[in-house]
C-alpha cells in the first residue's frame, strides 16, 4: 500500500462512517450566491470548519441558478443545520447575497469506484 501511495496509483485511503447511524438524520446541501471575487478565500476557510464534509465551488446557471458554493451539512436535527447555516452566514458576510438548504429525502447507495479486471493470464 505504501508503495502504491508513493507512487500515485492510490491517493488515499480513509473510512467513510455512515453519519445516519452515528445519529446525524437531518442532511442539508446548502448552496450559496457568494460574489466571485471573495469566493476563493472564503470557500477555504468554509471547507475548514469542522462539521463541513464538502464544499465545493460551481458554475452559475443564470438567470434560474445563482448559486456557485455548495456545502454539505450534517445534523441530529433540520434546526441543527439551520443553526450551522446561519454560522456559515455570517462568515460569508456582505459577500453573499442570498442561500437555500436542500434537504436530503431519502438515501441513496453510494458505492465506490469499481475498476474491471483485465483480461489475460492471472496474476
Amino acid at each position: 500500500m505504501q508503495r502504491m501511495q508513493e507512487s500515485g496509483m492510490v491517493r488515499r485511503v480513509a473510512a467513510v462512517p455512515n453519519h445516519y447511524r452515528l445519529g446525524y438524520l437531518a442532511n442539508g446541501m446548502t448552496v450559496w450566491d457568494v460574489d466571485d471575487a471573495h469566493i476563493e478565500r472564503l470557500g477555504r476557510a468554509v471547507a475548514s470548519i469542522p462539521g463541513v464534509s464538502h464544499c465545493y465551488r460551481r458554475p452559475r446557471h443564470l438567470p434560474a441558478w445563482s448559486y456557485n458554493l455548495f456545502v454539505m451539512l450534517h445534523g441530529r436535527s433540520h434546526d441543527e443545520v439551520e443553526r450551522q447555516a446561519e454560522a456559515l452566514r455570517a462568515l460569508l458576510g456582505d459577500a453573499c447575497r442570498d442561500h437555500r438548504i436542500l434537504y436530503s429525502s431519502r438515501i441513496l447507495k453510494k458505492t465506490g469506484l469499481r475498476l474491471a479486471r483485465r483480461p489475460g493470464p492471472p496474476r
